[in-house]
């Protein structure tokens, strides 16, 4: 057929103009405003739907084995519960709930709407000269973020109400020690980080890094489901989104995450038997070093003057409407509901 008929034998020169579809804008906002909200919308709902998952992972696992472990009691295997409430089964099922609630679900979800990991995940060693400032200097903040756990905790008693988050019973021994150091600080400090400041932040970066390492800390801080944990982990969350873009990668801030956890694993194992006085004083001391770490830290970055700042990005839309943006998305809303909830049920009647 000659090509310069339509299938009806008319020139195409002949035939009448084609209709031009536009684009719809809705009302009060540019073209490029538009734009950067579809995209946030979309980085927010697939952020969100993450998270959801990882909710809904942690529980199915848990009821999964409840139901295992319901039907083995039916045959007289009532062993099984003495398992399942086991410190160091729980510390064992902890790293594989870790493993892959912070994976696979952000993973899967973002290869789905077309990022490439490696792109938001930054994975190449730090700087020699960066490791030390910025790990003292996140080590000395997360060391004084801690403050706000006991706050809160200090806060709700101080109405006469009752918050009391169980961390479940440690595993004793050495090996008991070593397992709820992997379960604690090795594993939470990779995923984690590779979730929060990895995925999650790097995705948000061509909006700003200051509106990345927010909107980061926020979910990282609402995550943990309870009001005790919730303002120390967006606290430690704003210090190693922090690091991790001044150190363009993601390891200081898992040695950073890694060394704070830590800590607490050695705090609950080496102190728990003191005095609440002798407590108090093992605690003033370790602040000190904090605070003497984090002037040795400050000193070190003197000479780099852009260290406390973040270049701008050229946006047509203004931070506060980033902002609402990114936490009004369907599954963001969900997840923050779930996770309010869920806090709830943590205050004692």
């Amino acid at each position: 057929m000659n090509q310069d008929f339509d299938y009806q034998n008319k020139p195409l020169e002949n035939l009448p103009p084609q209709p031009r579809y536009v684009t719809y804008v809705p009302y009060g906002l540019t073209p490029e405003q538009f734009e950067e909200r579809k995209e946030i919308k979309k980085l927010s709902n697939t952020i969100g739907a993450s998270l959801l998952v990882l909710l809904g992972l942690s529980l199915g696992i848990m009821l999964v084995l409840r139901a295992v472990f319901t039907v083995l009691a039916l045959f007289g295997m009532n062993v099984s519960f003495d398992i399942v409430n086991n410190p160091a089964f729980l510390q064992f099922l902890q790293v594989v709930l870790s493993i892959s609630t912070f994976t696979i679900p952000f993973v899967l979800f973002f290869k789905i709407k077309g990022y490439r990991i490696s792109s938001l995940v930054r994975f190449k060693l730090p700087k020699k000269e960066d490791v030390l400032p910025f790990g003292l200097l996140g080590v000395s903040f997360c060391s004084f973020a801690n403050i706000a756990t006991s706050f809160m905790g200090s806060f709700f008693e101080s109405f006469g109400i009752k918050y009391e988050v169980d961390f479940g019973e440690k595993p004793s021994g050495f090996l008991g020690f070593m397992l709820t150091v992997i379960a604690t600080a090795i594993v939470p400090a990779l995923v984690e980080e590779f979730a929060c400041r990895g995925i999650v932040m790097g995705s948000l970066r061509k909006y700003g890094d200051m509106f990345a390492i927010v909107c980061s800390s926020v979910v990282f801080g609402v995550m943990h489901g309870n009001f005790q944990q919730i303002p120390f982990a967006f606290l430690t969350g704003l210090c190693l989104g922090f690091i991790a873009v001044k150190t363009k990668t993601i390891w200081v801030s898992v040695l950073v995450h890694f060394f704070n956890n830590f800590i607490s694993v050695i705090i609950d194992y080496l102190f728990k038997d003191l005095s609440a006085t002798s407590q108090n004083i093992v605690y003033g001391i370790y602040l000190l070093v904090a605070l003497v770490l984090g002037l040795v830290a400050i000193i070190l970055l003197k000479d780099n003057k852009n260290v406390f700042t973040f270049k701008d990005k050229k946006l047509a839309t203004t931070p506060k409407k980033l902002y609402n943006w990114f936490f009004t998305s369907g599954t963001m809303i969900v997840f923050f509901v779930i996770c309010f909830i869920e806090s709830l049920l943590f205050f004692k009647i």
